[in-house]
């Protein structure tokens, strides 16, 4: 396996565990040696294999995140089509967090994923290429909390993206919502250019909520 990612897993009244949703990708050479397994899974093994072909948002997110070793950035926009653009991170909080628009009537233009303190070029290439897809109004930079990304770095990031497309970025950021490591620097530069931002004692629930509502025309 080259990834296999399982969330959520439940756990039955009997004990045993079950996978309610899962992502798992195998190397080619691999698939010889698990035939049996992967029939009974349903995959047809008469028909060659589909090359995934990432888009150019993803390559290019991609390309900054190889640029620089300080921090991870991710992007996915197969399947997406909205005018929410997702800043997000923390893993399983990602999943959360894009939950959260949909089921709000929000309609996500991008899945993400930031952290491990990136660098502000990274939280600045994330945020251009999400606010360059077409289709896209605003954007939501939300996290669970973390403990070693720099909530002012962030901050700094996307501010700086949108300044460079010349948006406003108290128009353009629906919601910054990042607990974490120097959060009230973060907070300042916020102030500053009257974005619009939560503590840990907002719900990602209703962070997303208030991005949603921005994007619909309720205000906050």
């Amino acid at each position: 396996m080259t990834l296999a990612e399982i969330n959520p897993l439940a756990k039955l009244s009997d004990g045993s565990f079950v996978a309610l949703d899962a992502h798992m990708e195998m190397e080619d050479e691999a698939v010889g040696r698990h035939k049996k397994v992967l029939t009974e899974l349903g995959v047809d093994l008469s028909e060659p294999r589909e090359m995934y072909e990432p888009s150019d948002f993803e390559r290019n997110v991609k390309a900054i995140d190889a640029a620089d070793h300080r921090g991870v950035i991710q992007g996915k926009d197969h399947g997406f089509t909205g005018n929410i653009g997702l800043v997000i991170g923390a893993g399983g909080g990602s999943l959360t967090l894009t939950d959260a628009v949909r089921n709000q009537g929000g309609k996500p233009a991008n899945y993400a994923e930031i952290g491990g303190n990136p660098s502000v070029s990274k939280s600045c290439g994330l945020a251009k290429e999400i606010l360059q897809k077409d289709g896209v109004e605003k954007i939501a930079v939300m996290m669970s909390i973390v403990s070693n990304t720099r909530v002012d770095i962030v901050a700094r990031g996307v501010i700086k993206a949108c300044l460079e497309l010349g948006k406003d970025p108290g128009e353009t950021i629906a919601i910054f919502r990042i607990p974490g490591a120097w959060e009230d620097e973060g907070y300042k530069i916020l102030d500053k250019y009257g974005v619009e931002y939560a503590d840990r004692s907002v719900s990602m629930w209703d962070a997303a909520g208030t991005a949603v509502a921005k994007i619909q025309g309720g205000g906050a």
